[in-house]
């Protein structure tokens, strides 16, 4: 739980700012969160972030909302490569 919790707390400022040099950095927390996840629970960890990600989706408009769907997308695609 604290790995997701610290990278959604990489995320949030990062959905805030919409900068597209920050895309690189929310990557690199995913990527983080997903490294030190135990492979059993990557899934649900993905989910969780992934849940987050889309609460700023629903309430974001413009720049935020296009730089949480793209972070969404990369979860998305992540999850996928789990098969």
């Amino acid at each position: 739980m604290e790995n997701i919790h610290k990278c959604t707390s990489a995320l949030r400022p990062l959905i805030t700012e919409a900068e597209p040099n920050g895309i690189p950095l929310a990557e690199s927390a995913i990527n983080e969160l997903v490294a030190t996840t135990p492979a059993p629970e990557r899934r649900d960890a993905l989910e969780s972030v992934r849940s987050a990600v889309k609460a700023h989706c629903d309430s974001d408009t413009g720049s935020q909302f296009d730089f949480a769907n793209t972070v969404n997308d990369y979860i998305e695609k992540l999850i996928r490569d789990l098969v």
